[in-house]
Formats: structure tokens, sequence, C-alpha cells
């Protein structure tokens, strides 16, 4: 009892409502190729929506995988499944020069990401596809940079041109930190234009214009508004005509396409948007579209305006953020588009995969509710196709305190102004790989992930195409070692597909190349279904189907049901198998602890057997009583981990039997078991066992049994007998 020092009332709680819960045995896993997705990573999938979403749709080279994984699923809805690559596999880059292979996200923020050790300092470009894998080729990604307000420069210029590009020098100005490259400048002594070609300090810098006047000392100038999202004429310089045959190439009168234009921006020119192609000169470019029949070409200049390629999946330009406003900081805005450009993904060539406006290039910008608006944060967090590498060049600060880099902290006491250079950044990403062929030791690789009973639960292990060395290795090596789950498997393709007359033999000698044991389910072959992401017919292996009966015939009666059979054991998806065994073959197959896979007449397709593979007559060459053991092991060996540390005692030896005895009695009352009995006591705790800080608890178990050959036995009585006096006599 409590100590007390004077008299009262002490209340302790001694729970004794502890039940045995019973665990779950529905849990897939499967290791396999696939288009796109982590590597080496296990996702859990409950549907064949998810099952793309996570994978994508399958192609040539993946569809045994992906049909083998939503085969299952079309039974069940827990399947954990791991993405397996070979080392060719690589991520799609913004740098086609360099290449890299980012498995997850875990291998992203511990390589690439500084606030959990990684480095941005890389040469992958400033985006990598999100997964390894030809998908991410088809991706093209587009930066629009803030909007800039037009503004008089510090200081005064003085001009000298050769040719038309000038060299500007300044007294008391400030070149690298109020302007960039493709600035547009006017000059206010006689509003003559200039574009900015380069910048070389504060007081040097060279521009071109069409008006190639040399300008004494004391001109001032101003920078022009101007702005990656949308420039209306006056904002762009000269005019244009397509007076070509083809209607496309764009002839520009004092223009600078090289500086004000970028390949993918839309033009407008008479009235009609043309997409720029491609650009070959100030003055030359060509329109990726010809210009209407009805125009007829434009022969006289006339003016143009430009806008970024991607202007109209967006309501506003880019500007300057709320958080960047409070803090006196300028043109932190940028918006983000990422597109499907070859129309591998989608189907459609230029579909907008993903939109992220407004983000900023301010490292600390949040919104109102907290959330990050740094791009960096926000596309990390939030896009399915990319990951973000590094700063793009353009986002460089120029020297000295009134820019700042991309990246930099909008909290500067210094309240720059970022920098917003008037290049998009727009680049097509080349290099995925999707290291698809897959060795037996890739394979193994991938299975591993599974080993761990304390890491992963599963129940049913889909062997897929597997060669007779990886089931050996999946049986050996997790199913026999963990002693919760089953393997499921079925005879190489060759076996069963063209190879009339000798199926049977053949898949014989695929399972004697297996070791004896009850934690391995074989199948008869593949089946012939329809793959309607590709309007085409398969050939897909049955294992998935038949561990995928084994979750029905849970979910709709118990888990110590046999799985086959008409009742249970309807298969889906099917056209045809591609070797229905008859009933001679059958027998062979069943000897050899094979299960058929039968399609009868009027019937359906039916998995007409149900053993394990061990070799010797027990009750455990049966799947329902392997499944039976299996759930009955998992949920008394959890339940037996809260007496881990108590005393081997009495109360702990009566605990555990009463609550084992009632699991077991619910389990005997569904019809799982015909008998039982929980021995825990000091028959077989002895002082001994005690002393090894052991505790023995011993349940004994008469599994049912399931059917598998009737007789019905037809007597003919004479007229006058009696049944009861023939009854037993047959």
């Amino acid at each position: 009892m409590a100590f007390t020092v004077s008299p009262g009332v002490v209340t302790r709680e001694i729970d004794l409502t502890t039940i045995v819960p019973e665990t779950g045995t529905t849990a897939g896993a499967f290791a396999g190729a696939f288009r796109w997705g982590p590597v080496d990573k296990i996702v859990n999938v409950s549907s064949e929506d998810l099952l793309v979403e996570n994978f994508q749709k399958p192609d040539s080279s993946t569809y045994l995988s992906f049909f083998t994984a939503a085969n299952f699923l079309a039974y069940g809805q827990n399947l954990n499944v791991v993405r397996v690559a070979n080392s060719s596999a690589l991520n799609a880059t913004t740098d086609s020069a360099n290449t890299v292979l980012i498995k997850s996200d875990e291998t992203y923020y511990n390589t690439y990401y500084s606030e959990f050790g990684g480095s941005p300092s890389n040469d992958f470009g400033v985006f990598a596809a999100k997964y390894a894998g030809e998908l991410g080729n088809s991706i093209k990604v587009s930066i629009c940079g803030s909007d800039i307000a037009s503004a008089n420069l510090t200081g005064t210029s003085t001009i000298a041109f050769d040719g038309d590009e000038g060299t500007v020098t300044g007294t008391s100005t400030l070149f690298t930190k109020e302007l960039q490259v493709n600035d547009q400048l006017k000059n206010l002594s006689s509003s003559v234009y200039y574009v900015v070609s380069a910048i070389a300090s504060d007081t040097s810098m060279t521009v071109r214009s069409s008006s190639n006047t040399d300008v004494g000392s004391g001109v001032s100038m101003q920078r022009m508004k101007s702005s990656h999202f949308q420039e209306s004429s006056t904002e762009v310089m000269g005019t244009v005509q397509v007076s070509d045959s083809a209607r496309k190439v764009m002839t520009g009168t004092g223009t600078y396409f090289d500086l004000q234009l970028n390949v993918g921006d839309i033009v407008t020119i008479g009235g009609e948007r043309h997409k720029v192609a491609s650009i070959t000169s100030n003055t030359s470019a060509t329109l990726e579209t010809a210009l209407s029949p009805s125009n007829g070409g434009i022969t006289a200049s006339v003016a143009y305006s430009r806008e970024w390629e991607f202007s109209n999946n967006f309501d506003y330009a880019p500007l300057t953020s709320d958080f960047a406003v409070r803090r006196g900081v300028t043109q932190d805005e940028v918006h983000v588009i990422v597109v499907d450009e070859d129309g591998e993904w989608t189907g459609v060539k230029g579909t907008v995969l993903e939109t992220f406006p407004a983000l900023s290039v301010a490292s600390d910008a949040k919104s109102e509710d907290g959330t990050a608006l740094y791009y960096k944060e926000a596309i990390n967090r939030q896009s399915k196709y990319i990951w973000w590498m590094k700063h793009p060049t353009a986002g460089a600060a120029s020297t000295g305190p009134n820019t700042a880099a991309w990246g930099a902290s909008a909290n500067s006491s210094l309240k720059p102004a970022f920098t917003a250079n008037r290049i998009n950044f727009s680049t097509s990403m080349t290099g995925g790989a999707d290291g698809q062929t897959l060795t037996d030791a890739d394979k193994i690789l991938g299975y591993d992930k599974f080993k761990s009973s304390e890491d992963i639960d599963i129940s049913l292990i889909l062997g897929c195409d597997s060669s007779s060395t990886v089931v050996s290795y999946l049986i050996s090596n997790i199913a026999e070692v963990r002693k919760d789950c089953m393997v499921f498997c079925s005879p190489e393709q060759s076996d069963v597909v063209n190879n009339d007359g000798a199926e049977t033999g053949a898949i014989i000698d695929y399972r004697n190349a297996l070791s004896s044991t009850s934690y391995a389910v074989i199948d008869s072959g593949w089946k012939y279904q329809y793959d309607k992401y590709n309007d085409t017919f398969r050939y897909i292996p049955l294992n998935a189907d038949t561990a995928g009966l084994v979750v029905r015939t849970t979910l709709e009666r118990d888990f110590f049901f046999s799985p086959a059979g008409f009742n249970r054991g309807q298969v889906k998806n099917v056209a045809r198998l591609a070797w229905n065994p008859n009933k001679t073959e059958r027998d062979l197959l069943y000897k050899n602890g094979i299960n058929p896979v039968v399609s009868f007449s009027g019937q359906g397709t039916i998995l007409f057997g149900d053993k394990t593979l061990l070799a010797k007559p027990s009750a455990f060459d049966r799947i329902n009583v392997r499944r039976l053991f299996i759930t009955l092991e998992k949920s008394i060996s959890a339940f037996a981990q809260f007496s881990m540390f108590e005393f081997n005692d009495d109360f702990t030896r009566s605990s555990f039997v009463s609550a084992v005895e009632p699991f077991l009695r619910d389990i005997q009352g569904r019809g799982g078991i015909t008998d039982f009995a929980v021995v825990c006591d000091e028959s077989n705790n002895t002082q001994e066992v005690i002393d090894r800080n052991e505790f023995i608890g011993s349940i004994f178990i008469k599994p049912t049994k399931s059917i598998n050959f009737i007789l019905l036995n037809f007597v003919a009585v004479r007229s006058g007998v009696e049944f009861d006096e023939v009854v037993n006599v047959v």
C-alpha cells in the first residue's frame, strides 16, 4: 500500500481489460519497374488511380509491373510498392551537360538542401525533374520576373557611338545598381531611346540605338518601364513587317530582338498573336505560325508588342509582394509554370501541369497565414514534377547595396530591389532515363525494402514475372525470416505463352527450382488482359490475382477461408488464359503443389487449388491454414509484448491466458478453428524458465480444413427397403 503518514484512503487502478487485437493480413508488397515515382522507397497505394498518380501510366517497358500492381488493387486497397531502377536511371535537368539521380525526397533534402546539410551548389541547372525517367524530358519550366517601374537615373552621361553601339560614360552614376541588361533608356533631352547591352561598372556601360548620334556630357536618362510579363508597343523598340511568302519571318526596323525578345514569347502584329520560334538577329525572327491568309502579310512596318509565353495563365504581372512592401523591398515576385512540352504526360503538347503565381525570391517571404512564399520552398513543397536546384544566373545581384540576389532576405537594412533581369527563364528538361531493364539483382534490392517486419507490415508478396532465383530469394530471405507473409509467384511467360503441349512440364520444372515451404504459393500461368492506357492486350502473370483473391476472401468472409473455387476464386479482367489446363494436366500440377487457374465455359476463370509449396503432407500445405497461423501468431505476439519486463508470476500468466482464450474462442466461433487450448502456468513456466528471464505460453490449435475432394455416392435401393436399413452399409 502507498505510504501515508496519517489515516486516509488511497486509490489505485489495475487494468484487467486488455484484449488481443486481431492484426490486419491484407497488405501487399511489390517491387517493379515504373516510368515515374521515387526509387527504392516504399509507397503505399490504395487504388489504381493512385498507382497512376504516383508511378504514371504504363508503357511497353513497364506494363508487367503496372498491371501486377493494378490487378492486386482490383481485389484490395493496400499495396506497398517499391519502384526499382538500374544504374542508368537519371532525372531530367535544365542543364543538358550534367546528369543526376535523385531517388527520393530524402535524397534531395540530404544532398541538395542546405537546411538539411546538403548543398545547392551544383551543375544540374535551375531545376531537376522530381524523379528519374524519360517522362522528365517532356517537362518545360518557365519563370517570369517582376515588372520594373520607370525611374530617372542618378547622375548624368556622355555617349560615344561606334556604329549602332555606344559607350556610355557616367558622372556620379550607379549603372550596376539601377540598370540591367535589356533595359530601355530614354534620353530626357532629345527623347532618343537606347537599349542596354552590357554594364561594365557604375560609370560605364554599352547601349544600342538606331539613332547613333554622339551625346555630350550632362545628359539625364530615364529607365523606361519594363516587364517580363507583358509589354506594349511603346515599351519595345522599333517596328516590324512580315512580308515573306511563308508569312512567318518578322523583319524589324530599329529593333533589338536579341535583347528584347525570347524564343517562346508571344508577339502581337497587325492584331494577330504569334509565338516566336527562333531569333536570328536584332532585326530578324521567325514565328511559329504563319499570319492568316486574310491578312496577306504586313508589307509596311507596324508597331508590335510582346508578352511572356504563358501570360494568359496568370491574372496579373508579378510585382512586389505585401511581405516585401512592409519591409521596403521591391521586385521580389515571380510567376513559375510547369508545362508538358511534348505531351508525354497528358497526350497534348503544351498542356500546363502546374502554375505557381506570385511567389517571392526573398528567402524569408511568407503569406499572411505564415506559409512560405519563397519560390524555392514553395516549389519543393507543392510541385509534383520538379525540384529546385539553384538560382538562375539572371537572379544574381549586381554589385552594390541597391540590388539583392534571389535568395536574399527581405529584412535587409539596405532595402534593396531584387534583381529582375529582363530575360524570362524558360527551359526544357533533358537527360532523363528510365533505368527499366532490371536484372535479378536489381529486383532483389527492391524487395529487400520489405525485409524488416518492424519497419513495414505486409502479408502478401507479389512475384510478378520474377525468375526462380528471385522467388527463391523472396522465400528464403524475406517470407521465412519474417514468418508473417507469403510469396505468390507464377511460372515464366515462356512456360505458358506459345509453348503448346509443353506447358505442364515447364511449369513443374519452374516449381522444382523452388524449395519446399508453406510460405509460398504458385499458380499455373498468365492471363491476357486489356490495357486501357495503350489500347492493346497484354499477357500478365496471375500471381497478383491469386494474392488478390486471398485479400478479397479475407474482406468478404475471413482470413482462414480458402480463396479458391467457384464461390471465392473468380479471377478478374481475363480476356483469355495463356494456357487453360485440362483435368489430366491439373492432376499433374496439383500433385506438384501448383494451383491451376482454369476457365470453365459459362462460369468464368477460377483459381482451382489452394496449396502452398510445402512438399510434405501437413495441415500447412493449404493456404487457409498457413494464413490462419500467420494471423494468430501476429495477433498474439503483438499482445504478448505487453508482458515484457513484467514479473513471471501467477498474475501475469493469468492475464495472458484470460486475454488469449477469448480471442481464440472468437476465431472458433467464426469457424476458423475446431478446438484450442492455452497453457501458461507453472507447468511450462518452471523456476528454471523464470531464472532465464523467459515467459512461455503454449497455444494448441486444431485448424479447420478446406474441402478439396468431393465424393458423391448415388445408391439404387429396391422398392420396399427402408433407407435406414442400408445407410450404414454404404
